[in-house]
């Protein structure tokens, strides 16, 4: 409004009424298309619809005139039809302007007044259950802002009509009031302009320059500017990185050059609305203050389908309209020029209002931009190729044959075409201004723009689907363009730190075959499961330890790395083996002849592969093999792929944790034909092959490029070879002769024309490498070779392999299999596409059935079967459907083994079925030997059935129980459990029981992944023994403890194979007194992540890798060494030395090591909590506060504004962290951790237990199906409403159902304790009844898990900020006479109170005679730090009460009592407490006997609880108000309520 009303002279000019003269017809409408609503000349001639259109649009704006009778019957003319007086006018305008100017002020008045009474009410309403955030403070703040936008509304609104009235109503003789109105009026419009502008919150927008003043401009329309010019009402809010040299048309006027290339932002006013919008331009040239305007190319605009209307000729306005049609921008005409007006925005502005993109942030190529080309002109003759007007319209690819003719023939072939210089003679002037070749041929758009899917994978040689995901999954900032200078194109180098690379890696040496151009013969390979790899070319091998050291300093230390034992890598001496020892890297040598064991050599094979693709296919000179598997290397590194450890993520972004920019790799193939320039650009153009990225030349985007004589150079001024250039004789000829210069100089007669190469040029290779010939023959027999699903099968680890489940056959159900391989198509390459999703995995494979015969299912059908065989654990489920056989291992009791005298000195049978196995045959088919043991426990009934056939029931396994269950067959038949859990298998594959087995496993299934599972394990746990050479005899105190592997498969980890090495502790006797873990509480975490947010001081987190490993043993026990040890030691003495898991003194011994280190840094134990470390600090503003570390036995939490360095002081004390991973914490006590926003603007932590409920929702309902039952849908209550559980009378549940019970109700408890405390009151009534549960009790628990589907997002925020406190709500008086001496207990060894404030507050409640069985009253209480919620609390009174008083008084002095216990912690935290706490109550009674000295107490036994309470106020521990029972929010803890009751009250305090 405010831009609109400067500007009033200029359009009352422009837009006054003049007379109609020389007959010219009489018209209703102004220049710019409005209607008229002042004097119309020629009013009796114009129609009355017309007339119409003038009334309505005089009624809108509020104008009336005044009619004018003409006869005595009062008929009357308007006064447009009689010769009206202008000063009767000008009166009239006059009167209308003093009208509004009272109208504005007051309303102006009746505004401010409002808003301050407003305040001033709000301090005497508000209401303390109010003052704790949640939804509902976000609901009222809206409300505010609306009220207040409304306000203001109705004085713009006035104002508006005003100015409008003004316009409309505007003669030249009012100009001069115009004039004066404008100015009277901008200090409210002003006002009235930044109020608005607060409406609507938008994301910051990153600036660079923050302009001190506002500057005001013209942003025109320009189609002859290519670029958008930003001049000086725009500001910079980023700087590409890029610059360009800007060239005027005119050749009076200079080149500007190192112009930068920037995005701006420029604002632009409504006047319609007053709302102001942030105009952003990207990818412009930035003038800055040395261009008053801005040049707005409209084909910019219109490229990013923004739509300009820029035609003053046609019927609609002039007008920039953003490509969502979310805001259209009306223009201005300045004779022919077309303009918006536009102001620099203020910071506020660029955080508050909207903002819209007009222009695309890609980068901007103005010669490389194609249009649709309309389908008139399509069918009409291609217009001159000069022709301005065709350029803009017509598509570029159809061209004038005449003008390339030209171009052509001003190549000069003949006179300046030089065969040993490989150039062209070029035009002086020509040279300086372009960065093309240096041929002058024609312009074209394939040589530089964005790249498609289709060139990415022509020029990668991946597949179409590899592409778009590469694409979609890394960035391309600096593509090259061909119409500025290659100086503005910067290469996207990354700056590592030297930091740990977590997981297995692996190296090797890969032969080149031959001797390279550039003098190697080898190369140093190092990869990782994830499909990343790495090549360093050196000539010898024993230059292995320059390359590891070169990979350390590029991306990192290996954690682990597996190499060959090879005397280059593994001697004592060798630079290999001392990069291994410097940067402590753990490292396994493979066995040598073994293959396969070093995870590298796959790797190897498949980068062969695409080589010897790639070199037949362009006809590579082999000696290039050097750049040539570099290149392979970087683009497999670089390429999406759906396998490996990093699903979904391009293989580098796994190993940096970067999203890859690819800009160096798009514009050109391996050995493509392209473009270069010597001396800096400076030199004509020579052709050359392009080798790859020289990443260690110059800053700029940098390549090796293969000249005419066979020498490699690094040049930056590199472009493609077109297509059509190449089309072109003179192009043909100058490549081919390159071709036949570089087979020359490098001996290079491998070459070959057309489609197919000749078997005797490779013949040393096809015998040599098998490989090679592999490739040869796909490329001699094929020439449309399709690609590689991402791998080949020995690199992609084919996890369905050798897995044993039931699968569909024919129409004879489904029978018991064997998935055996991969299957693939006639060319060798794999059937079907991997995907994460095991449903979507096409890919097929072989199975085979127990009779041989052998099928080929898709992956997806194998996981169907799969998952619908397992249980959450992954072990399979099957029934059986006989006893086949039966077998001892010679340990099995012998009859005169089988008895024992009893006490009283009789003979009694030994129960054991030791050394007995027995073989099941099961329901899909398969057999397996299963423990005597486990069989009796399942089957019973059959296995004695079995026994009593098979004449069985005298051996003493069977004698002591066959003949009881025979005899009580109907029993049993009715109680048994009919199902068994197939232990021995998970997710299809086979779980070993021993070291034995697993081995034995590995040689059935030709592969050493439960072998390396054991010695991963080992080398880790191996620290925690050692030898005893000693006689066992001497270890006096020692306990033997037996150690064993336990097995498992990992699902979410491509189904890795686990081994973990455990002591059986429980055999131990271990004094309780060291069998203690550190285990932070959780209100310890609560307060301190408030502490954290309030003080502004970061969170980090990170877990300790083999915790209980790094600390010594505290129990003296020893044990027997197993094969695990490996065969040197097996069946040795081992001390175990370490804190070995399953040991009861692992846990304490860990702590105390931890404990030891915590103190050397400088920590000490907190009193209120020891497992809460605290160290005094100083912030760099000077705030003193205390750093915190939070121990959860080896998760550790620190708080601190140095926390990353306090990290890296704990890895520094021989502890390393998993995965070497220090990050903030995303979940903690099993809730998890994010970071919201408060209403100041804060970031504050906040907590849920959504993952937690959404695990236990899946789990019950997994029960649920396997009984045909499931959730009911809609629970908006926890409870079915009115149940009382003390009033249930269902059945008794039996003892599965007990246990059942017992086991959700704990879940259910813990998902209380982390967050969901809306079901807090429900899960306490339920867990009354642990000890008896019924029927009925159990569908109440299902119905609070369905409950929590239903309302599944809960969060409470750890807000920060102070609530607000109304002093009068609370009544001081003098205690002096009543408690004496009362005053509050504080700490005498507490720490120094560091940092901001906090205050304290807690809701209590109370429900009297709540429980309808005993009477007994429920207590609810809800504290909080600031706006934190820290404790919430609901149990049952131990006393019944008879009146409401003593339930609440009850209440009360347990609030009491928390608060004191609250405050303590906080004290022994050294965290400052302002004031006494603030508790708040409904009762009024409670509430008079606590704050008013003289009241007296008329019940005796209420007299422990009012003293406790009065005693805490008279001592100003705490403070009591009357709070409404309304909002109350601890009313939740003691009552069943509605659920529109809940919701009220938990959108004061939740999320």
């Amino acid at each position: 409004m405010a831009t609109a009303v400067s500007k009033i002279p200029e359009y009352v000019n422009r837009t006054r009424t003049v007379s109609a003269v020389g007959g010219e017809k009489a018209t209703i409408y102004n220049s710019d298309g409005s209607i008229k609503t002042g004097k119309i000349d020629g009013w009796a001639n114009i129609p009355y619809s017309d007339k119409q259109k003038v009334w309505n649009e005089r009624c809108k704006l509020g104008i009336r005139f005044k009619p004018k009778y003409k006869n005595k019957n009062k008929k009357y003319v308007r006064g447009d039809e009689t010769d009206a007086n202008t000063a009767n006018q000008i009166k009239q305008l006059t009167e209308q302007n003093k009208l509004y100017k009272r109208k504005i002020k007051s309303l102006s008045k009746v505004s401010f007044d409002k808003s301050v009474n407003k305040n001033d009410q709000d301090v005497k309403d508000i209401d303390a259950g109010d003052q704790f955030g949640g939804k509902a403070s976000k609901k009222n703040k809206k409300s505010k802002d609306k009220d207040s936008i409304l306000s203001h509304y109705s004085v713009h609104d006035y104002i508006y009509n005003y100015i409008r009235h003004i316009f409309n109503h505007s003669i030249l003789r009012t100009c001069s009031q115009a004039i004066n109105i404008s100015s009277h009026y901008n200090y409210q419009i002003s006002q009235i302009k930044s109020t608005k502008r607060t409406i609507a919150q938008v994301r910051r927008v990153a600036t660079s320059y923050a302009p001190t003043s506002t500057t005001y401009g013209r942003c025109e329309l320009d189609s002859h500017a290519d670029t958008i010019v930003a001049g000086a009402n725009c500001i910079i809010l980023q700087y590409t990185g890029q610059e360009c040299s800007v060239h005027p048309y005119s050749d009076s006027y200079a080149p500007k050059h190192n112009v930068p290339i920037v995005n701006v932002a420029t604002a632009f006013q409504c006047q319609e609305t007053g709302q102001t919008y942030i105009l952003i331009l990207n990818e412009c040239l930035w003038m800055g203050d040395t261009l008053k305007h801005s040049l707005i190319n409209p084909n910019q605009l219109r490229h990013f389908g923004t739509k300009v209307q820029d035609d003053p000729t046609s019927h609609l306005p002039l007008s920039i309209t953003s490509p969502n049609d979310e805001l259209s921008i009306p223009m201005r005409m300045n004779g022919t020029i077309a303009y918006v007006d536009t102001f620099t925005p203020t910071a506020d502005e660029l955080e508050s209002c909207p903002k819209i993109t007009l222009s695309s942030p890609q980068p901007w190529d103005p010669h490389g931009v194609k249009f649709v080309v309309s389908s008139i002109l399509s069918q009409t003759t291609p217009p001159e190729w000069g022709c301005p007007d065709a350029c803009d319209t017509y598509d570029d690819t159809i061209f004038n044959l005449s003008t390339i003719d030209r171009r052509i023939s001003s190549m000069k072939t003949i006179n300046n075409y030089d065969p040993d210089l490989q150039s062209f003679a070029q035009p002086d002037d020509y040279a300086e201004t372009s960065d093309i070749p240096a041929i002058p041929t024609f312009q074209t758009t394939e040589r530089h723009t964005d790249v498609s899917p289709e060139d990415l994978s022509e020029r990668w040689h991946i597949s179409l689907a590899q592409a778009i995901s590469t694409l979609k999954n890394t960035t391309q900032r600096f593509l090259q363009s061909a119409t500025l200078p290659l100086g503005r194109q910067y290469r996207a180098d990354r700056m590592f730190q030297r930091k740990t690379l977590a997981g297995a890696w692996s190296t090797d040496t890969i032969d080149g075959r031959c001797k390279s151009h550039s003098g190697n013969r080898y190369g140093q390979i190092f990869a990782n499961k994830g499909y990343f790899s790495k090549i360093y070319p050196m000539d010898k091998k024993s230059k292995a330890g320059d390359a590891l050291k070169l990979f350390c300093q590029e991306f990192g230390v290996p954690e682990s790395l597996t190499f060959d034992g090879s005397k280059e890598q593994t001697g004592k001496n060798t630079q290999f083996m001392h990069q291994i020892r410097s940067h402590g890297i753990d490292y396994h040598v493979a066995e040598a002849d073994v293959k396969n064991q070093n995870p590298a050599e796959p790797v190897i094979g498949e980068i062969r592969r695409k080589w010897y693709r790639t070199m037949m296919r362009k006809q590579v000179p082999q000696v290039l093999w050097d750049y040539g598997m570099v290149w392979v290397s970087e683009v497999m590194s670089r390429t999406y792929s759906a396998a490996g450890d990093f699903h979904g993520h391009i293989p580098i972004q796994g190993v940096t944790g970067e999203t890859e920019d690819i800009s160096e790799y798009l514009d050109f193939g391996f050995y493509d034909q392209v473009w270069y320039k010597d001396n800096a650009g400076l030199d004509p153009a020579k052709a050359g092959r392009w080798l790859g990225i020289s990443s260690r030349t110059g800053r700029l985007m940098c390549y090796h490029i293969l000249t005419s004589n066979g020498t490699v150079v690094s040049r930056s001024t590199v472009q493609r070879v077109t297509q059509l250039e190449l089309q072109t004789d003179p192009i043909k000829r100058l490549f081919n002769n390159l071709d036949t210069s570089i087979a020359t100089a490098l001996k290079h007669d491998k070459t070959y024309e057309g489609d197919k190469p000749n078997p005797e040029d490779w013949s040393d290779l096809i015998s040599d490498d098998p490989i090679f010939e592999e490739e040869f023959n796909k490329v001699f027999n094929n020439t449309d070779i399709p690609e590689e699903d991402d791998y080949t099968p020995e690199v992609l680890e084919d996890t369905y392999v050798n897995m044993e489940i039931a699968l569909p056959r024919d129409e004879d159900g489904p029978q018991f299999a064997r998935v055996t391989k991969r299957l693939r198509d006639a060319h060798g390459v794999p059937i079907g596409t991997a995907n994460d999703n095991p449903i979507l995995d096409t890919r097929l494979f072989e199975v085979e059935y127990l009779d041989g015969h052998k099928a080929s299912l898709s992956a997806n059908t194998i996981a169907e079967n799969l998952f619908a065989q397992i249980d959450n654990e992954g072990n399979r489920f099957v029934l059986m459907d006989g006893i086949e056989d039966h077998r001892t291992d010679g340990t099995e009791l012998s009859f005169d083994e089988s008895f024992i005298v009893s006490s009283n000195g009789g003979w009694r049978r030994k129960q054991t079925t030791k050394g007995w196995e027995i073989l099941l045959r099961w329901k899909d088919g398969s057999t397996s030997w299963e423990r005597m043991k486990d069989i009796k426990n399942t089957y019973p009934l059959q296995l004695a059935k079995y026994a009593h056939e098979h004449k069985l029931t005298s051996a003493p396994a069977f004698a002591w129980w066959v003949p009881f269950v025979l005899k009580k067959r109907n029993i049993i038949i009715s109680k048994v459990k009919t199902k068994y859990w197939k232990r021995t298998h998970k997710f299809g594959i086979r779980i070993p029981k021993s070291v034995q087995e697993a081995k034995l496993l590995d040689e059935q299934n030709g592969n050493t992944l439960w072998m390396d599972a054991i010695k991963m394990e080992m080398k880790n746990v191996r620290i925690a023994f050692e030898v005893y050479e000693g006689n066992i005899k001497d270890l006096r105190g020692y306990q033997h403890v037996d150690c064993h592997m336990i097995f498992d498969i990992k699902m979410g980890e491509n189904f890795r194979r686990k081994a973990r090495m455990v002591a059986g502790g429980h055999t131990t006797e271990t004094p309780s007194s060291i069998t203690y873990s550190s285990v932070v509480s959780r209100d310890s975490v609560c307060i301190l992540l408030t502490v954290a947010a309030l003080n502004d001081i970061d969170v980090l987190s990170s877990d300790i890798q083999n915790a209980y490993l790094t600390a010594p043993c505290r129990e003296r026990v020893y044990t027997t060494a197993g094969p695990e040890f490996g065969p040197a030691d097996c069946g040795k003495t081992m001390l175990i030395v370490r804190a070995l898991y399953g040991l009861k003194s692992s846990g304490a011994a860990f702590r105390s090591f931890l404990a030891d280190h915590l103190w050397d840094i400088g920590y000490r134990p907190s009193r209120a909590d020891s497992d809460v470390w605290m160290r005094p600090a100083v912030k760099p503003c000077g705030l003193k506060y205390w750093e915190y570390i939070l121990c959860y036995v080896d998760d550790i939490m620190v708080i601190s504004h140095k926390a990353l360095q306090t990290m890296e002081s704990i890895r520094s004390k021989k502890f390393k962290f998993k995965n070497d991973k220090i990050e903030t914490p995303t979940q903690y006590l099993g809730g998890g951790l994010t970071t919201m926003v408060n209403d100041d603007g804060q970031s504050c932590w906040a907590m849920s237990s959504d993952a937690y409920c959404t695990a236990l929702i899946k789990t019950v309902e997994s029960v649920l199906e396997k009984k045909g039952l499931r959730l009911l849908s809609k629970c908006r209550t926890p409870l079915t409403h009115g149940y009382r559980p003390e009033l249930d009378a269902t059945a008794e549940l039996k003892s599965d159902g007990v246990q059942w019970y017992q086991e959700l109700i704990g879940s259910l408890r813990w998902a209380v304790e982390i967050g969901r405390l809306d079901i807090l009151l429900e899960v306490t009534l339920l867990s009354q009844q642990l000890a008896l549960p019924r029927e009925g009790h159990l569908e109440q628990v299902l119905h609070i898990v369905g409950y929590l589907k239903q309302y599944p997002k809960f969060r409470l925020m750890f807000d920060c900020k102070a609530p607000r406190v109304n002093e009068t709500w609370f009544l001081t008086y003098d205690w002096q006479d009543f408690y004496r001496d009362a005053k509050e207990a504080i700490p005498p060894n507490q720490p120094e109170p560091r940092g901001n404030t906090v205050i304290t507050s807690a809701f209590v409640d109370a429900d009297l005679a709540g429980d309808k069985s005993n009477r007994r009253s429920m207590t609810g209480i809800l504290m909080f730090i600031n706006r934190a919620p820290i404790h919430w609390y609901s149990k049952k009174q131990a006393t019944v009460e008879s009146s409401t008083f003593g339930a609440e008084f009850i209440a009360m002095r347990t609030a009491v009592e928390m608060a004191e216990s609250l405050r303590y912690k906080l004290r022994m935290f050294g965290i400052p407490i302002d004031g006494s706490t603030n508790i708040y109550c409904d009762n009024e009674a409670v509430y008079q006997n606590t704050v008013i000295p003289e009241s007296t107490l008329k019940k005796k036994h209420h007299s422990i609880a009012y003293h406790r309470c009065r005693e805490a106020v008279a001592a100003k521990t705490i403070r009591v108000a009357k709070q409404g029972t309304t909002k109350n929010l601890a009313d939740l803890f003691t009552k069943i309520l509605t659920t529109q009751r809940r919701e009220f009250l938990l959108e004061r305090f939740t999320y």
